[in-house]
């Protein structure tokens, strides 16, 4: 929408062809601001009235052209956001938006779900920071809108440079390379193929609150992994151990090779009480 003046000669209003002048740009804005705040999306549409003879069309024809509306499109977040979005913060998982839309839509939406909206970056930001100062930036800013897929890919990397486990919700093309970068790349059944393939986890029902089962299930699933290695490395560690201090001083075996199998297996056992 920002490259009218280049696009865009004339307008058309009531059936009369004006020439586009400064002003009407900034009605035609002001109209396309309102509609973003309202969360929508916003597209131009325009026609040639002077189409050249030959059926060979490329992007320089795009000019010169009559703006003759506008369409609006609302794709409003799903009722399952809110208590998702809640339970993820109650659980210290931060939330971030990276978007491709616009800056007023992502504000609007972010604000019906519930994410923080003071600190705003958009693409055109981002593009020219060093990883330190986009780390800085990207920690304290909920909302990073006019992404392209390459920045979207670049902040997620640079959060997991600095020691975050980062999941990645996408379900568009733009979406691939981040849901490929991200710890978790979760897209939905709905979603674009390259997003399913590139995603490692792909939700089959239209309920975001499984994302908070997920984030929970898998703390319990790494803490007893932890848990089990430590009780197997204690005990290994300790029959080794005695082992070598006893055979520096007795004249046979302390423990017969069965004996150390038997002992893990029976500590296997009881280690089966943790999954």
């Amino acid at each position: 929408m920002g490259s009218h003046h280049s696009i865009c000669s004339f307008v058309e209003i009531n059936g009369d062809v004006l020439p586009l002048t400064e002003e009407l740009i900034a009605t035609v804005m002001d109209m396309v601001t309102k509609l973003n705040e309202d969360g929508m999306r916003v597209l131009a549409i325009a026609q040639k009235n002077n189409v050249p003879d030959e059926n060979v069309f490329s992007i320089k024809d795009e000019s010169n052209m009559v703006l003759i509306g506008y369409m609006g499109f609302l794709d409003p977040p799903k009722d399952s956001a809110v208590s998702a979005i809640k339970a993820l913060y109650e659980h210290g998982v931060d939330v971030k938006v990276l978007t491709g839309d616009n800056d007023i839509v992502a504000k609007k939406i972010c604000k019906d779900v519930g994410i923080p909206i003071d600190n705003v970056v958009l693409g055109i930001d981002i593009e020219e920071m060093t990883d330190e100062r986009l780390y800085e930036t990207a920690s304290k800013s909920s909302i990073l809108a006019k992404l392209s897929p390459m920045q979207k890919e670049r902040v997620i990397s640079i959060l997991q440079n600095n020691g975050h486990v980062v999941g990645f919700l996408g379900d568009g093309i733009n979406d691939s390379q981040a849901l490929k970068q991200a710890d978790v790349g979760i897209s939905v059944d709905t979603a674009v193929d390259i997003a399913k393939k590139s995603a490692d986890i792909i939700l089959l029902e239209k309920d975001l609150n499984v994302l908070e089962k997920g984030v929970i299930e898998g703390r319990r699933v790494f803490g007893n992994i932890v848990k089990y290695i430590n009780m197997t490395a204690s005990s290994n560690f300790g029959n080794v151990f005695s082992v070598l201090a006893a055979s520096a001083f007795l004249p046979f075996l302390p423990m017969l090779p069965i004996q150390l199998l038997v002992q893990n297996l029976l500590y296997s056992i009881s280690q089966i009480a943790i999954p």
